[in-house]
């Protein structure tokens, strides 16, 4: 996010010095493009997938084809190390209600899947993946729970990140740079710092949109607080709510949430998509 923000105090101002050099990490922003159509082998949201005929297409555990939520074709997005430099990474979730959020078990991949195509055969034809039955997408007519609102092509940017207010250890980042910044130990930095100096923390630390890599958001907690998901220490894919500059809603999760998938580091370096956490959470 661009901020031009004018720092209320002198040790506010270090403080976020301190903690943007403590935590910055390059990620990679998507970024829509309503204008242009995409086609099966294009990084996009929604829509017909790339699929490689040789595997089954993904279902859910009644058997119905799940629908494509996003995919990236990573060597024309220009990623690098830790995500695979080559290849379709993609997103599919079941047709329903709570578009594929398993409440319970939320890493088991029943009703939703992480698909990783090393290679991309590009004779395929999108009359192919019809006949597998693959869901076309809402743009298309079809009855479908998805947040995706309409088929869109997106394109991919590396930019420099910082932590955001609702990682769950954004606390402890802030707390231990307050102590460095202004030489004494303290419990609560929320009542050490002024109102002033609080608000423009909350502002320039808060970040939304769509992102590989880099810093999640949350509207309400952060899932990886919990010990059994404290693994998944690495945002493998973040799509938030979208409504463009012609009020039509892009993406819409419930009242305007956001969506996240979760990989171990080591996961994520060995191409095994296997383990990955999913959440997606509104107002």
């Amino acid at each position: 996010m661009e901020q031009n923000l004018t720092p209320p105090t002198e040790r506010i101002e270090k403080i976020v010095a301190e903690i943007q050099k403590r935590t910055a990490q390059e990620a990679y922003a998507l970024t829509i493009h309503p204008e242009r159509t995409p086609t099966i082998f294009d990084s996009k949201f929604g829509g017909l997938p790339y699929w490689d005929l040789s595997k089954p297409y993904p279902t859910d555990p009644e058997g119905e084809k799940m629908i494509l939520l996003a995919q990236i074709n990573l060597k024309e997005a220009g990623v690098e190390a830790p995500l695979p430099e080559t290849g379709i990474l993609q997103f599919f979730t079941a047709n329903n209600d709570v578009f594929g959020l398993d409440f319970d078990e939320p890493d088991q991949q029943n009703t939703f899947r992480v698909v990783y195509h090393e290679t991309i055969d590009d004779t395929v034809t999108p009359e192919q993946i019809h006949a597998l039955g693959a869901p076309k997408g809402v743009s298309d007519g079809g009855n479908l729970d998805t947040p995706v609102e309409k088929e869109v092509m997106v394109v991919v940017e590396m930019k420099t990140v910082y932590i955001g207010t609702k990682c769950y250890y954004f606390d402890n980042v802030v707390r231990a740079v307050v102590q460095q910044i202004c030489g004494q130990g303290i419990e609560d930095w929320d009542d050490f710092l002024t109102e002033e100096e609080r608000d423009y923390l909350y502002e320039v630390f808060e970040e939304y949109g769509h992102w590989m890599l880099g810093y999640p958001t949350f509207i309400q907690n952060d899932p990886r607080e919990f010990e059994d998901y404290a693994k998944y220490d690495t945002l493998l894919f973040q799509m938030d709510s979208d409504m463009g500059d012609n009020r039509q809603d892009y993406v819409l999760w419930g009242d305007c949430g956001v969506g996240n998938f979760f990989i171990g580091r080591e996961d994520l370096e060995k191409r095994d998509f296997s383990r990955v956490l999913y959440n997606w959470d509104c107002c």
